[in-house]
């Protein structure tokens, strides 16, 4: 019998993930990373540890305009001080603040990953935790509608657009050829 062997891409730069909250960039981004032995990155736990405080409470204790710049300077120090090829799942707003997408796309490839309303809401109905910018799970509709009208044209810039239902591994894989 013969032995097949996979050849596993590692790219030479950086992949992150972004999307709008409850779409999965952490599920996928942890998935592939693992699938092409890269380290895993999740933006937000990043800035929680290195805080040492909760996102949601940095939200309440110093509010959306101070959390944004300290994600700034996370993502500054993951695009330019760390050169080793990673996989990022970066928060839901990360893109719309500041130069952070033109720091992502220079330091990698950025993929968007787009889905409905009702995947969004299935997905964040089965979490315990509440986001930061989703309050009221009576309103949750209402919310990521107006998010993703604020978002959209900063997701849109991204290199890849995927939709999350329809992703798998093979999708990243093939992303990677492609570069």
């Amino acid at each position: 019998m013969q032995k097949r062997t996979v050849a596993i891409l590692i790219p030479a730069f950086k992949l992150f993930l972004i999307g709008m909250p409850g779409v999965g960039k952490s599920y996928w981004g942890a998935i592939v990373a693992q699938h092409i032995g890269l380290p895993f990155i999740d933006l937000d736990t990043l800035i929680a540890n290195g805080e040492g405080v909760a996102i949601t409470e940095l939200f309440a204790k110093y509010g959306e305009a101070s959390f944004r710049e300290k994600e700034r300077n996370y993502l500054n120090q993951i695009a330019t001080n760390n050169t080793e090829p990673s996989v990022v799942a970066c928060g839901g707003g990360t893109p719309c603040f500041y130069d952070n997408m033109q720091q992502m796309k220079e330091a990698g490839r950025v993929v968007y990953l787009s889905a409905d309303i009702d995947f969004l809401i299935g997905n964040l109905t089965k979490e315990e935790n509440t986001r930061p910018l989703l309050t009221n799970r009576n309103t949750i509709r209402q919310q990521l509608e107006m998010l993703y009208t604020q978002r959209k044209e900063y997701y849109h810039q991204a290199h890849y657009i995927l939709q999350a239902k329809d992703i798998s591994v093979a999708t990243f894989v093939e992303i990677l050829r492609d570069v």
